[in-house]
């Protein structure tokens, strides 16, 4: 089988002669297309450790344990990831460190994802529900089981076509897997954003959703818990104020301003994660020899670059700086 890839590198390009002496290149054996670079190794490997190292720590002292479940996390799969590169660059005929940095890598955005979906219902909290039109613990449960399903998506598919091309099978069922969890999560990136847009628009705008709205939204738990006691019954009446809504409409604007410097972090790690996300979409329907595949520059910049400035983001526009400690949110 090596004697055949050598066969077609040749073919491809007469003047490429492996030798035994000869670092093996995209032409020869290496699963990549390319030996990863050892700067670009070195470099991505201590960035991602310092700023998993820099939200660890925010997480500790500023007591939002969440982030020690989604940004540390995260932030080792991307550890993980590149240490498999740098193994490879040491070693590239080995494909354990390809399929061990093709895995990790792919799956490191999704625990990011989680963390904004958090600090977005967080927000929701100290500005008002009413000016959401899904209460904030809904936003943590759909769209992190919407994370979980793109992530086993891109685990199954991700570990299933790695094995494969090494053992020189047709991938394509597997890469349709993992293209279907990258393009999965890009969907649901895009309805986080334009929520999240929304809601910021109707702080600033002072314009809440109508109770009518809201309730249709607010499903049978919500529906169970705001329902009105005999006793308050007079409080709901046409004429008298709703206390809830006053009580959103006095936010001090000090809140809203910080909570919109928290709300341009996610907005920005969001974006991040998109592009990162287009970036593989393309890189996976192109093929496991595809141009944006074999071309490491691609990945340099449009996976690593925008994974370290959603981690950086994140880091800047943290809630320990903005807002009220919260605990385990």
């Amino acid at each position: 089988m090596l004697d055949g890839v050598l066969n077609l590198a040749r073919q491809i390009d007469p003047s490429v002669v492996a030798t035994p002496t000869e670092r093996p290149t995209a032409l020869t054996s290496s699963p990549y297309g390319y030996v990863p670079a050892l700067p670009n190794v070195i470099a991505y490997l201590v960035v991602f450790s310092l700023l998993t190292g820099v939200h660890l720590g925010l997480g500790i002292r500023y007591k939002y344990y969440s982030a020690l479940v989604t940004m540390v996390p995260g932030g080792v799969l991307e550890i993980i990831g590149w240490s498999g590169r740098l193994w490879s660059n040491l070693n590239p005929l080995n494909w354990n460190p390809f399929i061990m940095q093709i895995t990790t890598l792919i799956l490191g955005p999704v625990f990011f994802s989680a963390w904004d979906y958090t600090l977005l219902g967080h927000c929701i909290k100290v500005l008002g529900p009413q000016y959401s039109l899904i209460a904030p613990n809904w936003y943590l449960i759909i769209f992190v089981i919407a994370d979980i399903i793109s992530l086993v998506l891109q685990a199954v598919g991700g570990g299933g076509a790695a094995v494969q091309a090494q053992r020189f099978e047709d991938t394509t069922g597997s890469t349709r897997i993992m293209l279907s969890g990258i393009l999965f999560q890009l969907a649901t990136t895009t309805v986080f954003l334009v929520m999240a847009a929304d809601f910021m628009y109707r702080v600033v705008a002072r314009k809440p959703y109508s109770e009518s709205v809201r309730r249709r939204f607010h499903f049978t738990l919500r529906k169970k818990a705001s329902a009105p006691a005999p006793a308050s019954a007079s409080s709901s009446a046409p004429d008298s104020p709703n206390p809830e809504a006053e009580k959103v409409l006095e936010v001090d604007q000090k809140w809203i301003r910080k909570s919109q410097y928290l709300l341009l972090g996610v907005a920005w790690a969001s974006v991040m994660i998109y592009i990162r996300g287009i970036y593989r979409s393309i890189e996976l329907a192109q093929g496991w020899t595809g141009h944006l595949m074999t071309h490491e520059v691609y990945f340099i910049w449009l996976d690593g670059f925008m994974m370290v400035l959603c981690m950086a983001g994140l880091a800047v526009a943290h809630p320990g700086f903005l807002l009220p400690r919260s605990g385990w949110c």
